[in-house]
């Protein structure tokens, strides 16, 4: 059975024949044709191809766009995180399938040594020499996930107690320092010069009550304040080495020795960074990243609060971050997550 299914619109056959020789001539074995064999419905045919293939071709056009079997084929390949979508013309892919890079094959004529068309013939072989897919191994005791808006306050105070403002303030001050030491740390070929980050600019956790003795306890507002203001600091290192945060963080709040996996969509061409941040009673933060087979690939393990993990991936696909609330001394300590990318 062929482990690469090529979905396509019928409009686009003399198209999807061209890409089809192409990847069998570079040895890889490609379902293609809708001809389905005597004696089974067209439905549990491809059900069963789809099933079983590593690899599903998407050929976006102006045409298939528009169809309702290929849009639903697509969606099964992303859901299985198997999904390798190719632009043909000068159409953009479907609502819901923007996520997913897609190769650039509208330029494309049948060269072999095309640019475009050698690095989705890799993505392909990548995807089709894989094996089984497994689902990455689940953080133990992981609780359901708690996500507060970070635009609205939560109707009750966690369980924190309160914490003296000078506490905060000093907290935030530190915290920060230390998120910057980490990253720019963990950053390859860091700059030395003038494009380095000059701590003294830095100003503390903004938007802190003013400091009096007898401080009122800090609210689900203040720690979420705390953690938009770190993941900030973040979004300025990484911007200065070119990385740019995709999407809205995923936050919520963790009690001691709990995690949470977090699923995120991966494309080649491009370099990821994944950063964790906590409040000012979180001390240990630790991340792993898994591929889509359960295969680890990335961790930070390090005692600190703003952990990083990174990868440059080889196919597109579905990848896992498992985040683990080592250490933190007033339960629950809230958290984010941001997703970097770099286009190589």
């Amino acid at each position: 059975m062929a482990d690469v299914f090529l979905s396509y619109a019928r409009e686009d056959r003399a198209r999807a024949e061209q890409v089809a020789q192409g990847l069998e001539a570079a040895g890889v074995d490609v379902f293609w044709d809708n001809e389905i064999p005597p004696g089974q419905t067209w439905a549990d045919y491809i059900e069963s191809k789809l099933t079983h293939c590593k690899a599903l071709i998407v050929l976006w056009s102006q045409t298939s766009t528009k169809s309702q079997w290929v849009r639903e084929e697509a969606r099964m390949g992303r859901d299985k995180g198997v999904l390798i979508p190719a632009m043909i013309d000068a159409s953009q892919a479907p609502f819901g399938f923007g996520e997913v890079q897609a190769a650039n094959l509208s330029s494309w004529t049948g060269d072999a040594n095309h640019p475009d068309w050698r690095r989705f013939v890799e993505a392909v072989r990548a995807a089709a020499s894989s094996g089984p897919r497994a689902a990455p191994p689940p953080m133990p005791s992981a609780p359901p996930r708690v996500q507060p808006a970070m635009s609205t306050p939560a109707a009750e105070a966690p369980k924190k107690g309160g914490v003296p403002t000078w506490a905060w303030i000093a907290g935030g001050v530190v915290g920060v320092l230390v998120l910057l030491g980490v990253l720019g740390s963990m950053i390859p070929d860091q700059p030395t010069t003038s494009a380095a980050v000059d701590t003294t600019q830095i100003a503390p956790v903004p938007n802190q009550p003013a400091a009096t003795p007898q401080a009122a306890p800090a609210t689900a507002a203040d720690y979420q304040q705390q953690v938009m203001a770190r993941l900030a600091q973040a979004d300025q290192i990484l911007a200065q080495q070119g990385f740019v945060r995709t999407g809205d963080p995923v936050t919520g709040q963790l009690e001691q020795g709990q995690g949470w996996n977090w699923p995120i969509t991966l494309n080649v061409g491009h370099e990821f960074r994944v950063v964790g941040v906590c409040d000012n009673d979180c001390v240990d933060l630790d991340l792993a990243l898994y591929d889509g087979y359960g295969n680890e690939i990335s961790r930070d393990p390090a005692a600190d609060a703003t952990p990083m993990v990174g990868v440059i991936p080889t196919t597109s696909g579905q990848f896992t971050v498992q985040a683990h609330m080592f250490q933190c001394t007033q339960s629950p300590c809230f958290y984010a997550l941001g997703l970097y990318a770099k286009a190589q």
